[in-house]
C-alpha cells in the first residue's frame, strides 16, 4: 500500500484544482472575443485574475506571458515538493521542459542578432545567463556561459554543425535529446505502476516531437535517411526507428503522413483542408496535441493512487497556459476568431 500513502494527500489536492481548469467553452469563448481586452475581461473571472486584474493593453502581453510561466513552474514546485525522492526527480524533469523551450528561444535571438520575442528570465532549474548569452560572440561563448548546465554537452556536439551551416536545427534537436533522456532516466527509477503510466505518456509526446519532424525533414530538408535515424528522439511509443526505416523510403508527403499516424494517432490522418503545406502541418500539431490531451485524459481514469494523477494535472495545466497564450498573441496580431479557435487545444 505504499502507493496509497505516496499519493493520497497529493492526489486529493490535484483533483480539486483540476476542477478549476478552464472549461472548452472558456477557451472557445476567449478564442471569439472581439478584441485583447474582452480575452482580458474572461480571465478576471477565473483563477488568474491576479494577473489580469489590471491589465488592459496589447502592451501587457509580455509581461502577461511572464507571470503564466512563473504560475507553471510554481505548480510543478508544488506538486514535486509532495513527493518522494524518485517521483520528485521525474517532476522536475518535466519542469525543465520549459527551461530548454526558453533556452532555444534565447538562442534565436541570439543567432539572429535582433530583439527576441518572450524570454523568461526567472530560474527554473539552472541558472541561466540570459543577458551574457545575448551579447556573446560566438557559439563558443555561449557554451562556456552554459558550462555549469546540462545544456553545455548537447550544444558542444552540435557546435561543429552549426558552424557549417549557420542553423540552429542541430543544436536545437541536440537539447531535446538531452531533455528526454534525462526524462527517460528519471523514469526507470519510478515503481512498475508508476513506469507503465510515464513511459506511456511521455512516450506519445516524443512519438509526437518525432512525427512533426519527420514531416518537416521530408518538406524543408533534404536528409538522408541515416541522418533522419539519428536526430529522432528514442523511446516513442509507437514511432521506432525501425518503423521508420520501413515507412519513409519511396514516399510522398501525403502517404508518409498516412502511414505515421498509426495506432492511436488514426483519427489525426484527417487533416482539416489548408491553402498550403505549412499550414497543414500545423493543424496536424494541433491534431495530435489533441490526442495527447485524451491520453492525458484516460490516465485520470485509471487506478487513483499512481503517478497518472500528477501527470495529467501539469500537462493539462502546461496547456492551458498554452491555449491562454496563444489566444494573447492571436488577438494582438488581429487575427479571425475562426483562426483563433483552430489554434487551441480542448481541454
Amino acid at each position: 500500500m505504499a502507493s496509497l500513502g505516496t499519493y493520497a494527500y497529493l492526489n486529493a489536492r490535484l483533483r480539486a484544482k483540476l476542477g478549476k481548469l478552464l472549461t472548452a467553452e472558456q477557451c472557445r469563448a476567449m478564442a471569439r472575443a472581439a478584441d485583447i481586452e474582452g480575452v482580458y475581461e474572461a480571465l478576471r473571472h477565473t483563477e488568474y485574475a491576479d494577473i489580469f486584474g489590471n491589465l488592459g493593453t496589447p502592451l501587457d502581453i509580455r509581461r502577461a506571458e511572464s507571470e503564466l510561466v512563473w504560475r507553471l513552474i510554481a505548480c510543478h514546485r508544488e506538486v514535486a515538493a509532495h513527493c518522494k525522492r524518485s517521483i520528485r526527480r521525474f517532476i522536475e524533469e518535466l519542469m525543465r521542459k520549459y527551461e530548454v523551450e526558453n533556452l532555444k528561444v534565447i538562442l534565436r535571438a541570439w543567432n539572429a542578432k535582433e530583439e527576441a520575442g518572450f524570454i523568461y528570465r526567472g530560474r527554473v532549474s539552472y541558472e541561466i545567463p540570459v543577458e551574457s548569452i545575448l551579447k556573446a560572440a560566438t557559439i563558443e561563448e555561449v557554451i562556456v556561459l552554459l558550462e555549469d548546465t546540462p545544456y553545455r554537452k548537447p550544444l558542444s556536439e552540435s557546435r561543429e554543425k552549426y558552424k557549417k551551416t549557420g542553423s540552429l536545427f542541430y543544436a536545437e534537436v541536440a537539447l531535446d535529446k538531452e531533455l528526454y533522456a534525462a526524462t527517460w532516466r528519471a523514469i526507470e527509477d519510478l515503481s512498475p505502476p508508476d513506469r507503465r503510466i510515464a513511459s506511456r505518456l511521455t512516450g506519445i509526446e516524443i512519438d509526437i516531437l518525432n512525427i512533426n519532424w519527420i514531416l518537416r525533414f521530408k518538406r524543408y530538408y533534404s536528409l538522408s535517411l541515416a541522418e533522419i535515424i539519428g536526430l529522432m528522439i528514442p523511446n516513442g511509443l509507437q514511432i521506432s526507428e525501425d518503423f521508420v526505416r520501413e515507412v519513409y523510403p519511396g514516399r510522398d508527403q501525403t502517404s508518409l503522413m498516412s502511414e505515421l499516424l498509426t495506432g492511436i494517432y488514426v483519427g489525426a490522418r484527417q487533416t482539416p483542408p489548408a491553402e498550403e503545406e505549412t499550414q497543414a502541418l500545423h493543424l496536424l500539431e494541433a491534431l495530435l496535441r489533441e490526442v495527447y490531451v485524451q491520453q492525458v485524459r484516460r490516465a485520470l481514469g485509471g487506478f487513483p493512487f499512481t503517478i497518472g494523477v500528477p501527470i495529467a494535472y501539469l500537462r493539462l495545466k502546461s496547456m492551458e497556459v498554452s491555449n491562454i497564450v496563444t489566444i494573447l498573441n492571436s488577438k494582438a496580431l488581429k487575427l479571425p476568431p475562426e483562426e483563433v479557435e483552430r489554434n487551441v487545444v480542448g481541454l
